[in-house]
Parts: structure tokens; sequence; C-alpha cells
């Protein structure tokens, strides 16, 4: 295939340009041939590069890519990864918040349809585009057992701030790290029993107390291993192209 025809595919399946973004999204590293294999990974991290082009990737697509808000210098460690790309002929593709927000495949959307939530609606407003979902669970349950569920559809607990109610029922999700004050107040304005995110913030232990707001933390990267693995399902089913998820993980 084409990486035109994929790149174009992408950003408009995405909206990209719709999006207010530090990150680059879209292509970021070209190559010189065909796509015959596509590898997804959170990070355009070494490891994820390396093991892609083991893998026989002509393209990795990313969540956080490598070029974000300002202009950066191709030294150091972002120059062995441009390098790296490079001498493997492999392109890069980058899609971040239009991922967090996407309605049938995004992070959120997937965490919560592993959670099996009723009711999923957009919430979390974010430069005038919703990022995250909310919804119920199908039996509100004590906030232990609430824990222990989502536990289980993440796969990992980094932290669980238990400020709110002792009884779930509403429960929101923007995976990575959400953190802002503005959040926390639509949280608490939307009356949500239960917060998922990934990565806590030191600052957001004393909002949290304040608000009076559980927030369970299932890992940056945990939590944003599942839009990228649906797009590469997505991808397959679309074109029956051959597609291998590149896990790179890390302890946040």
């Amino acid at each position: 295939m084409e990486l035109k025809f994929i790149t174009d595919y992408l950003d408009a399946y995405f909206e990209i340009d719709a999006f207010q973004d530090d990150s680059a999204n879209g292509l970021q590293v070209e190559n010189s041939k065909k796509i015959e294999k596509i590898g997804l990974a959170v990070d355009a991290c070494q490891e994820s590069i390396c093991k892609a082009a083991k893998a026989g990737c002509d393209l990795l697509i990313v969540h956080h890519g490598l070029f974000w808000g300002r202009q950066q210098l191709i030294v150091d460690h972002h120059y062995l990864r441009i390098r790296d790309l490079i001498m493997a002929d492999m392109a890069l593709y980058t899609v971040h918040i239009p991922l967090d927000a996407h309605p049938e495949i995004g992070h959120n959307r997937m965490i919560a349809s592993r959670m099996d939530l009723d009711g999923i609606e957009p919430f979390a407003l974010y430069h005038g585009r919703h990022i995250g979902v909310k919804g119920r669970l199908k039996r509100p349950c004590l906030r232990s057992e609430a824990a222990a569920e989502v536990e289980q559809a993440i796969g990992f607990c980094q932290g669980f701030l238990k400020f709110g109610a002792e009884r779930i029922s509403t429960v929101a999700i923007v995976a990575g790290s959400a953190t802002d004050p503005e959040l926390f107040k639509e949280l608490k304005r939307e009356c949500i029993d239960l917060f998922i995110t990934g990565e806590p913030k030191h600052g957001a232990y004393h909002l949290a107390q304040e608000f009076g707001l559980n927030i369970f933390y299932g890992g940056h990267y945990q939590t944003e291993t599942f839009g990228i693995m649906a797009l590469g399902e997505h991808l397959h089913k679309l074109w029956a192209i051959p597609v291998v998820f590149i896990d790179a993980p890390c302890v946040f």
C-alpha cells in the first residue's frame, strides 16, 4: 500500500486538523517504500522503533510522537530515534489527542467498553472538543468493588485516591494524565463518583481531597494502549494488512 493513501485515511478518520494539540499529529517521518506491515506503539521511543524494525514494519503509528509544540534539534536521543527510523526505512505517524477523543476506538471509549458501562457519553471539554467519556455502572457497587473492576479492565493500578462517595454509580474516563483543575470542577459538577485516568501527579492529591473525588490511576502507558491496539484491529479489518502491537511498557 502507498504511504500517502494510509496517511490520508488516518488524517480524515481522526480529523487531526480539528484538534488543538501540542503534538504534531500526522506523518512525522516518511519512508521510500510501500507499506506491507504496520506496527503500533504508545511511544516513539528507541525501544519501540527497534522492535518495530525487527518485526519488519514499514510504518509505525504511535500516540506519543517525536515532534511537539516547539523547535526541536535533532541531537542526542532525538537524533538516535530518527536515525533508526531512517535506517530501517520505516515511516512514523503520530495521533495524540485525536486518538484520546475518538468516539469509536479512542482509549477512553475502549476502557468504557471493557467495563461495559451504560449510557456512554462525551466528557471533558478540551479546547472545544470532548476528549473523554462518562457512563454508569450496570450495577452500583461499593468503592472497593469498583476499583477491583477497573483494575481488572485495565490490568494495572498505580494508585487510588479515596476522597469521594463510598458507593459508585457514575464513572468518567480520561486516559493518560488528566489533572487539570477545570476538569476536577467538571467532575464535581457532573456528580461523577469515580474518575479513571493514568498517571498520578503531586498536585492532584490535594485537589482530589478538596473536591471530594475518587480517582483511580491505571498508569499513563497502560491506559493508552487500548486505543492504539483498537486502531491496529481497525486497519487490519479495513485493508487485511498485517499489523503488530509493539509493547514497550514503563512503570508510569
